[in-house]
C-alpha cells in the first residue's frame, strides 16, 4: 500500500498547489492528474545453505556433518548369509539297494510253517559336499526300508546301530512288528557318532515265518532311502570350498533437480564382515564396476582379483579399507560386483566344530566426501515471486530488476532465470539466459554479484502473469578440486524499481 499512498499523496499535492494558484478550490472540474515517479520494492529472496539443501533434497539422513560442517555422503550395502552353515551341514539323499541270495537247503514245501531269524550287517556311506562328519546332532532325516524275499513272511525286524544314539546316549535299537514289508524311522534329534567319517554301520535281525519253497535259491532284497538328512551341529572335517556371490545395486546422490558429472576423490570403501564359522575364510573379488549415464563403465579396484581375508569373529569388524577416485553422474548410477567366498581356503585338515547357525555376513560402507571437481552440473529450483507488491501495475511503464547474489559456495554459477506461472504451468518470460551470475568463493570469503535486468513495457504483462522464478543454474569449479561444507551459503535478492506514469482519477 505504500506505493499507492505515495502516488495518491503526490497527486493530491499537485491538485492543491494548482488550486491555490487560482485562489479557490473547485474539485468539480478535476478530471484526473498525471503522475510520474518510481519506487523500489523487494520481489523475491532466497537463502540456501548446503546443509539446508541436503534437507530440501531429503537426503540429509545419508549425509554426515562434522562439527565444522564438512560433509560426507554415506552409502552401504549389506548381504547376510553369503555363506550359511545350513547349506554346508547336510548329507545328500541316500538310495541303497542290496541283493542277498543263497542255496535253498530245503527245496520243498513244509507241512507246517516254521519260524526262523536271519541276521545281517552292512555299512552305508553318507555322501556330502565338503564335509567329513565324525560326530553330529541331527536336525532332520528319515530312513525308509523295503524288503522283498521268497524265504517267507517277514514278521518282525530289529535294527541296531552303535553309530546312532538317543539323547541319553543309548545305542539305536528299533523293533518293527510288520504287517507289510516296508518300515522306517526318523533321525530328528538323534546323535551320530562314527570312527570313520560319514560311515554308518547297521545290523538287522529279520524274523520269518517259513512255509518252504521249491526254488533252488533263496533271496532277500533290501532297499534303503534316506531323505532330508540335515545336521544341526557337527564335529569333523571341512574341505576348502567356495560359493559365488553377485551384487547388483543402484545408488543415487541427488534428486532429479541436480544433474551433471562430478569428479570424486578419496572415496573410502570399507568392508566389514562377521564370520561365525570356526574356520578361516577369504573373499576373492574379480569384478567391481561402476556405471553411470554418460560415463564409460570403470573398475573400482585395480588390479583384480582383490583378495581379502575373512577371519573368524562373532561381531562385525573391518577387514578392508581403501580410497578410490572416479567420475560419476550427480544423479547416481549402478554398481556391479562378483566374487567368491571361500571357506578354509588353505585346505587345513584339522578337526573342527560347525553349527548350521554359522555363517558369513558382509557389509560394504562407501563414504563419499563432498569434495568434487565439477563440470556441467545443473541445479534446478524455484523461488516465489511476490509480484503483488507492485500496486497499480497499469501505471508501470518500465521495471528494472536488480539481482544480488552473496555466496560462499566454491562454484562458479551461470544460468537462466525464467518467469513462471504455476497455475498455467507455463514459462512466461526469460529474464536471464546463459548469464554469468556469481564467481566462486575459493577462500571462504563471500563474493557479491549484482545484475540488472530491464523489463520494458511490452514484457511487463508477462511478468505480472508470473508467481515464481525458475532458477536453472550451471555449476563449475574451473578445473579445481573443491570441498563442500554445510555452512556454505548462497543468498539471493531480487528488487524491482518500478517507474510509474499514469493518471489519478477522482470521483465527483
Amino acid at each position: 500500500m505504500k506505493s499507492n499512498k505515495l502516488l495518491t499523496a503526490l497527486a493530491l499535492s499537485l491538485v492543491i498547489l494548482a488550486s491555490c494558484n487560482k485562489g479557490r478550490y473547485d474539485f468539480d472540474h478535476v478530471q484526473g492528474v498525471d503522475v510520474e515517479g518510481e519506487t523500489l520494492l523487494p520481489l523475491a529472496t532466497g537463502s540456501f545453505t548446503l546443509m539446508g539443501m541436503m534437507q530440501r533434497f531429503q537426503i540429509d539422513s545419508l549425509i554426515d556433518f562434522d562439527a565444522s560442517g564438512n560433509m560426507t555422503y554415506n552409502y552401504f550395502y549389506e548381504n547376510f548369509g553369503v555363506v550359511e552353515g545350513s547349506e554346508l551341514l547336510k548329507f545328500k539323499d541316500l538310495n541303497y539297494n542290496e541283493h542277498f541270495a543263497f542255496e535253498n537247503p530245503i527245496p520243498f514245501v513244509l507241512p507246517h510253517p516254521i519260524d526262523t531269524v536271519l541276521s545281517y550287517e552292512h555299512t552305508l556311506t553318507f555322501e556330502a559336499d565338503h564335509i567329513g562328519v565324525v560326530e553330529a546332532e541331527m536336525r532332520s532325516g528319515h530312513f525308509d526300508f523295503n524288503l522283498e524275499t521268497n524265504i517267507g513272511a517277514v514278521t518282525r525286524v530289529i535294527i541296531r546301530s552303535t553309530d546312532i544314539k538317543d539323547a541319553q546316549g543309548h545305542d539305536l535299537e528299533l523293533v518293527f512288528p510288520l504287517a507289510s514289508s516296508s518300515f522306517g524311522f526318523d533321525l530328528d534329534g538323534l546323535h551320530y557318532v562314527t570312527e570313520t567319517p560319514n560311515m554308518l554301520n547297521l545290523s538287522y535281525e529279520l524274523y520269518f515265518s517259513m512255509t518252504g519253497s521249491t526254488d533252488d535259491e533263496l533271496y532277500f532284497d533290501i532297499d534303503i532311502t534316506g531323505n532330508e538328512l540335515a545336521i544341526k551341529k557337527m564335529t569333523g572335517y571341512v574341505e576348502s570350498y567356495g560359493t559365488r556371490s553377485h551384487m547388483d545395486t543402484v545408488f543415487s546422490l541427488f534428486p532429479d533437480n541436480v544433474s551433471g558429472m562430478l569428479r570424486v576423490n578419496d572415496v573410502n570403501i570399507r568392508l566389514r564382515e562377521r564370520n561365525t564359522f570356526n574356520l578361516e575364510a577369504r573373499l576373492d573379488i574379480d569384478t567391481a564396476m561402476v556405471t553411470c549415464e554418460g560415463i564409460m563403465p570403470f573398475s573400482v579396484f585395480e588390479p583384480l582379483p582383490l583378495v581379502i581375508d575373512l577371519p573368524t569373529q562373532m561381531d562385525f569388524n573391518e577387514v578392508f579399507s581403501q580410497n578410490v577416485d572416479g567420475r560419476i553422474n550427480a544423479a547416481g548410477g549402478r554398481t556391479f560386483a562378483s566374487s567368491n567366498f571361500i571357506i578354509n581356503p588353505n585346505g587345513i585338515s584339522d578337526l573342527v566344530s560347525v553349527a548350521d547357525t554359522c555363517g558369513i555376513d558382509v557389509r560394504v560402507d562407501v563414504a563419499i566426501p563432498m569434495a568434487f571437481r565439477v563440470s556441467d552440473v545443473h541445479y534446478l529450483d524455484t523461488v516465489n515471486l511476490n509480484i503483488a507488491e507492485i500496486k497499480t501495475p497499469e501505471w508501470v511503464k518500465k521495471l528494472t530488476l536488480e539481482l544480488t547474489f552473496i555466496s560462499t559456495i566454491p562454484f562458479d554459477l551461470s544460468g537462466r532465470f525464467l518467469m513462471y506461472n504455476s497455475e498455467t504451468e507455463q514459462v512466461t518470460d526469460v529474464l536471464l539466459d546463459d548469464a554469468t551470475l556469481i564467481a566462486a568463493s575459493y577462500d571462504g570469503q563471500a563474493t557479491t554479484s549484482n545484475i540488472t535486468v530491464e523489463v520494458t513495457e511490452e514484457r511487463l504483462q508477462n511478468l505480472f502473469k508470473s508467481n515464481k522464478i525458475i532458477l536453472d543454474l550451471q555449476l563449475d569449479t574451473d578445473g579445481r578440486n573443491v570441498v563442500l561444507n554445510g555452512n556454505q551459503s548462497l543468498q539471493f535478492f531480487t528488487k524491482a524499481k518500478a517507474e510509474y506514469d499514469g493518471i489519478v482519477e477522482f470521483d465527483k
